[in-house]
This record gives C-alpha cells, structure tokens and sequence, in this order.
C-alpha cells in the first residue's frame, strides 16, 4: 500500500499547488490518481477490489458534488475527492470528506475574520435565522467584494485531511516510523 499511497500522496500535494497559485486543478491529476488507483486495486494483491475502489470513486464524487452544484466549490475538488476515493475506497473516503469539510470549514471562518468580514456573515446569518423564526426565509447571498463570497483553494484542505486519514495511525506507531526509514 505504501506505493500507491505515495503516488497518491505527491498527486495531491501538486494538486494542492495548482489550486493554490490558479484556483484550478487540472484534470490529468485527477485522471492519474484513478487510473493508479483502479489498477493498484484491482490488480495488486494488496489491492480493495473493484467493488471497494469503484465504490469509493463514485461516493467520493457524490459527497462533494453538491459542493459544486451550489457553487461552493469547482469542478475540480469534486474530481479530486473521487479520484481519492479511487485509491482509499469506500469507508475512508467518508473519512476524507468529513475532515476535508472540518477543515475547510475552519480555513474559511479565518480567512473571512483575516480579512474583516465576521460582523457581515454573522448579520446575514442572523437575518435568515429570523427570517425562518418569523417565516419569511431569505439568505442574502455576499457578493465577491466580501470575504465570505471570495472562492478559496480546497485542495490542501483535502490534501490535509488525506495526510491525516491516510497516515494519522501510523504517525504513532514507532515500528511503522523504522520501517518507513528502513524503505
């Protein structure tokens, strides 16, 4: 597993570039990760199988599509999470949505703060909480001069949250650590 959590592992950190310095991430990325992965799992005796991988690929997709739908996030961070999906399966990239949101929850609330936008957010976000006690919902979408309706990069968010889904458990374990040095 170590091979193609490696390839995956560099795959993202150049996606996480990418989407740092452009704001995209280009689609032979993604491709690469699927490919590598499918094959790794369906070829190689370490491998989840089809089932598993294919899984992964396709709920990965669908978690973070709704993302993408809305307007939240590209095209490519959904791509992204389904190719790690690829590679990981179907119960770990639950994990990586999960934390990917946790931690590009926790990103954004700083950047909006970093860039003087809490009271606007917390206002709008007050206005529609009465708005649903009073009956009359209305969201107030922030127009891109606010910080809350700038787009971020979500990619090292997702590289983030990989690393620690991937690697967290045997951050602790010392015999792993000297095998690793040992590679």
């Amino acid at each position: 597993m170590i091979i193609i959590y490696l390839i995956l592992s560099v795959c993202i950190l150049i996606a996480s570039i990418y989407d740092a310095t452009t704001k995209k991430i280009p689609n032979w990325i993604s491709l690469t990760i699927i490919v590598s992965g499918l094959s790794w799992n369906i070829f190689s005796a370490e491998g989840l199988g089809l089932r598993d991988s294919s899984s992964g690929l396709i709920v990965g997709l669908l978690l973070m599509l709704p993302g993408y739908i809305f307007g939240s996030m590209g095209a490519g961070d959904a791509k992204l999470m389904a190719a790690i999906g690829s590679v990981v399966g179907f119960t770990k990239v639950l994990d990586v949505v999960l934390y990917s949101y946790m931690v590009m929850f926790v990103v954004a609330i700083i950047f909006i703060i970093a860039r003087g936008g809490l009271f606007k957010l917390l206002f709008r976000y007050k206005a529609l909480i009465y708005g649903l006690f009073i009956g009359t919902w209305s969201y107030q979408k922030p127009d891109n001069s606010e910080a809350a309706g700038q787009r971020l990069p979500l990619a090292p968010g997702i590289t983030l949250a990989t690393f620690y889904v991937l690697y967290h458990p045997q951050i602790c374990n010392l015999e792993f650590m000297a095998n690793l040095c040992h590679f």
